[in-house]
């Protein structure tokens, strides 16, 4: 079966087999993966380079994509799945957690730590949010852990800026108790803070 190879825009190169295209890599891949234009592959040969192919363009997609946003692994392996295949999205994200360019401890801290600083969630809240975000429960646990929160600070503050005035009436008390609830704070708690600002 003959490889074939043709240079594209910037540094992409066509490859096809017996003259049918099968993929495109960078030129940095192919000038490092053992073989040339013209050269004849075994059937075998043929599935291993292009499974390699498709985990490099896994890599370089993913290496693209965390050059804009920090993402735990389990989000990247999600979204690379969808164009490359499970497996090139896991030794793609293995390949990753080697070089260090995705850790998902460091994401759960800088993570936990922003969503304390700019909403104000509880812990509670904020594991929900990183184990969506895929992150074990263990490490979501042992990461707020670390946190420097406090519940009457955070619920006080809210209510003199996000929440100010939005509990005049019984209505609106509902409402904001129902709403810091739902950021992870406790009934006792949120009581406590009102009671605070009353007094």
């Amino acid at each position: 079966m003959k490889l074939t190879a043709k240079s594209g825009k910037k540094d992409k190169i066509h490859i096809s087999i017996d003259g049918v295209y099968q993929t495109t890599v960078d030129a940095l891949y192919f000038s490092t993966c053992g073989y040339r234009d013209g050269d004849e592959l075994s059937a075998e040969q043929v599935e291993t380079f292009l499974r390699d192919a498709n985990t490099r363009r896994a890599f370089n997609k993913a290496a693209g994509l965390l050059s804009y946003q920090d993402r735990t692994r389990k989000q990247l392996v999600d979204r690379l799945k969808e164009d490359y295949g499970e497996d090139a999205a896991e030794a793609a994200a293995d390949r990753l957690e080697e070089l260090r360019l995705i850790d998902d401890d460091r994401y759960a801290e800088a993570y936990a730590a922003e969503l304390l600083r700019r909403k104000k969630m509880a812990p509670p809240r904020i594991v929900q949010e990183l184990q969506r975000r895929g992150i074990d429960r263990e490490t979501a646990a042992f990461t707020v852990q670390a946190l420097d929160f406090d519940a009457q600070t955070c619920i006080i503050e809210l209510l003199q800026t996000k929440y100010r005035g939005k509990y005049a009436d019984e209505k609106g008390l509902r409402r904001t108790v129902a709403a810091l609830q739902r950021l992870g704070y406790s009934y006792s708690d949120i009581r406590s803070a009102l009671r605070s600002l009353e007094e």
